[in-house]
């Protein structure tokens, strides 16, 4: 770990890859890796393809991740799409969007985010260990499959256990298999075929009255009272910035994965960060400024959020009134809230949302950046 977080910082003060027979580590928007690596590899890119073999470690995160290449060791992945065609010998552990994997896991693959799929030709040696809206499984699993789940999907084999907690559906399919035990939670049976499941099928019911209890009072008057500080913020950046909102939005609304993998790479920059810091002692003072400003991020994120939703239904390239601006924003970040009380699938949803707005946030200071640098201004 201490390796890692030395290296990952390091990273951010080159500029070009070290040699191929060292450690590689690489910043920057686009990135490819063509030549098979002796050692771990870290990458952080807003779009990542890995088309060579890595004879160690790989860590990475992006927009848009594509690893092609082989993994000797671990592979450890963040990024809003996550495509992996070739082999990993070790594990992965991956947080994305939306999850492929094509090719064999030699141990376990831990992972959550929106869907993860694993296709008919994959072997996964160890177990799969989930917190995704919408699990496929259409391979091998070797051990077991464990997890909180919104919508399960079998059509492959599970040599042994299945225990999972499932929000909305489960879905067996007759050809598929599981050698041990089937148990799980929902709030209605599924249809498991008879033969399919070589142990015991067990499953317990949730209560709805429960699920609705859960909407309690303070829960909601929390989201309201945070709803009317967001409106609060929206007032101030519409009055008085609308530009930059605008600006934003536009930002955004051209390359949404960029936008994602820099409010990746930004959040796990700043949590590393901080807790380097605090460790240091004397830059105790440093993270509790970087603290500060990534609270301050955390509510810009939503309001720069609305206004890459809002480039959908607005004409920004027109002159938009500073009342209709406000209206629309105000409805999204309304529904942005609603989602957001949606039991498991709407904090996924609301999660990829805010590494949206903090990317947009981000991208949008350096152009503001860039252009007073422009102007001499700076």
């Amino acid at each position: 770990m201490k390796k890692f977080l030395s290296l990952f910082f390091g990273g951010l003060f080159l500029i070009t890859s070290i040699p191929t027979y060292a450690v590689t580590l690489q910043v920057g928007e686009n990135f490819e890796i063509k030549e098979t690596l002796l050692d771990d590899a870290y990458v952080m890119a807003a779009k990542a393809d890995i088309d060579a073999d890595i004879n160690g470690d790989l860590y990475i995160t992006g927009g848009q991740v594509t690893v092609n290449g082989n993994i000797l060791e671990d592979l450890v992945v963040g990024g809003g799409k996550v495509t992996v065609n070739g082999n990993v010998t070790g594990d992965i552990r991956v947080l994305g969007g939306q999850i492929m994997i094509n090719g064999n896991v030699g141990d376990d693959v831990v992972g959550a985010g929106g869907q993860i799929d694993i296709s008919r030709d994959s072997v996964i040696g160890g177990s799969v260990l989930a917190g995704t809206g919408v699990l496929t499984i259409d391979g091998k699993v070797l051990e077991d499959v464990r997890g909180g789940i919104g919508a399960f999907i079998l059509n492959g084999v599970v040599e042994r256990n299945i225990m999972i907690t499932v929000e909305d559906t489960i879905d067996i399919d007759e050809n598929a298999y599981i050698g041990g035990n089937l148990k799980y939670s929902a709030l209605i049976e599924g249809n498991v075929p008879s033969g399919v499941v070589k142990g015991e099928t067990s499953f317990n019911a949730f209560e709805k009255e429960n699920v609705v209890e859960e909407l309690t009072y303070f829960f909601l008057l929390e989201k309201f009272v945070n709803f009317l500080a967001a409106v609060l913020l929206m007032v101030f950046m519409v009055l008085l910035m609308p530009k930059m909102l605008i600006n934003g939005g536009k930002l955004a609304n051209e390359n949404v994965l960029r936008s994602f993998g820099i409010g990746l790479l930004t959040v796990i920059a700043a949590f590393i960060g901080f807790i380097i810091l605090m460790i240091t002692i004397v830059g105790i003072p440093f993270a509790l400024i970087l603290m500060s400003l990534m609270i301050i991020v955390v509510y810009l994120a939503k309001i720069f959020t609305c206004a890459w939703i809002g480039s959908y239904f607005l004409n920004y390239k027109r002159k938009v009134s500073v009342t209709k601006l406000f209206s629309v924003l105000t409805l999204i970040l309304f529904a942005y809230y609603l989602v957001g009380m949606i039991p498991f699938i709407g904090w996924i949803i609301n999660i990829a949302l805010f590494l949206i707005g903090v990317g947009t946030v981000v991208v949008t200071k350096l152009d503001y950046f860039k252009m007073m640098k422009k102007k001499k201004l700076i």
